[in-house]
């Protein structure tokens, strides 16, 4: 299941930041609003941060309920991009 959670898009989804290069950004938690290539931007409601996907270890809940724990550096690409590099590795 983490190999497709790794390569699905995570806008919407609550995310918690388990571990972070920046120790001010561990343990905030909030709603996925946006996605580039290498950030997620986090929205509590009342703020919206901007978390560096390659420093930060992530709990994903998904829709059913479940929670993955998520390196950050398997994150880092667009969607596209993390298909398409799923694809190569299996080849």
């Amino acid at each position: 299941m983490q190999n497709n959670l790794t390569i699905s898009p995570l806008i919407g989804l609550e995310v918690k930041i388990v571990h972070s290069a920046n120790s001010s950004q561990t343990n905030m938690a909030g709603r996925v609003v946006d996605e580039t290539h290498g950030t997620i931007t986090l929205s509590d409601g009342n703020r919206s941060v901007i978390i560096p996907k390659d420093v930060a270890i992530f709990e994903i809940v998904l829709p059913n309920g479940r929670i993955h724990k998520v390196d950050g550096k398997a994150l880092v690409g667009h969607p596209a991009e993390r298909i398409r590099r799923a694809k190569r590795q299996r080849w």
